[in-house]
C-alpha cells in the first residue's frame, strides 16, 4: 500500500473505500437505531465533553465553591457580567449549560422550566461554600446524568463518538496541510518534505 503523506505527523487515517450499495440498503447500515436512541447518544456525548471540561478545569486550580468574585458578578446585568467575570468561570457555566440542558432536555421534552433548571442547578453543579465531599457527589451526579443517556444510546453511542473522532481527525489533517502549505510557501521544507507536500497536495487535489 502507498505510504499515507500523513502518517509522519501521527494521525493514523487510512485510505478505505466505500462500498456501492442501493440507497435504501445505505439508509438502514447508517442508521440503524431509533430516534430516542440517536437523541439520548447526541445528549450522552454532550454531557461527556462538558464532564470532561469541568475536570479538566478543576485539575488546573479552578474551584467554582470558592470563586467568590465570580458568583457576585454573576449578579450584575448581562451588559456588565460579561466584562467583569474570569474565562475559567465563563468555560464552567459553558459546560453547565450543556450538561444541564442535555439532561433535562429529554427529561422533560422541549420545554425548560425554571424550577427545573434551579433543581439540575443544585443537585450537579458545585455551588460557593460546598465542602469537598459534596463536591465530589455532585461530580458522581453528573457522571450518572451521563451514563444514563449513554445506556439508553447504546451502539449508537459508540457510533455517534466514532464518527465525531473521525471528525476530529479530519480537522487535525486540514490544520496540517494548511500549516504545511505556508512552510512550503514560505521556503522552509526540505526537498524530502517538498515532495511529500507535492504528493499530498495532489492527492488532495483529486
Amino acid at each position: 500500500m502507498a505510504e499515507n503523506p500523513f502518517d509522519q505527523f501521527d494521525v493514523g487515517q487510512e485510505n478505505v473505500l466505500s462500498p456501492i450499495v442501493s440507497a435504501p440498503l445505505t439508509e438502514d447500515i447508517k442508521n440503524p437505531f431509533s430516534e430516542t436512541q440517536n437523541k439520548a447518544a447526541s445528549f450522552a456525548y454532550r454531557q461527556l465533553k462538558a464532564i470532561e471540561e469541568t475536570d479538566a478545569l478543576i485539575a488546573g486550580g479552578y474551584n467554582p465553591s470558592t470563586d467568590i468574585w465570580n458568583y457576585v458578578a454573576s449578579g450584575l446585568p448581562d451588559i456588565f457580567e460579561g466584562l467583569v467575570t474570569g474565562p475559567k468561570y465563563k468555560q464552567w457555566q459553558r459546560a453547565v449549560t450543556d450538561l444541564s440542558t442535555a439532561q433535562l432536555r429529554p427529561e422533560t421534552g422541549a420545554v425548560i422550566n425554571d424550577t427545573e433548571i434551579v433543581w439540575i442547578d443544585e443537585t450537579m453543579w458545585d455551588k460557593i461554600w460546598d465542602d469537598e465531599a459534596t463536591r465530589e457527589a455532585k461530580r458522581e451526579a453528573r457522571y450518572r446524568a451521563y451514563m444514563g443517556n449513554r445506556t439508553v444510546a447504546g451502539k449508537a453511542y459508540d457510533k455517534l463518538v466514532k464518527e465525531m473522532e473521525a471528525g476530529d481527525q479530519q480537522k487535525t489533517q486540514d490544520d496540517i496541510y494548511d500549516a504545511l502549505t505556508n512552510l512550503y510557501n514560505d521556503g522552509k521544507l526540505s526537498e524530502d518534505q517538498q515532495a511529500k507536500y507535492l504528493e499530498l497536495k495532489k492527492m488532495r487535489n483529486k
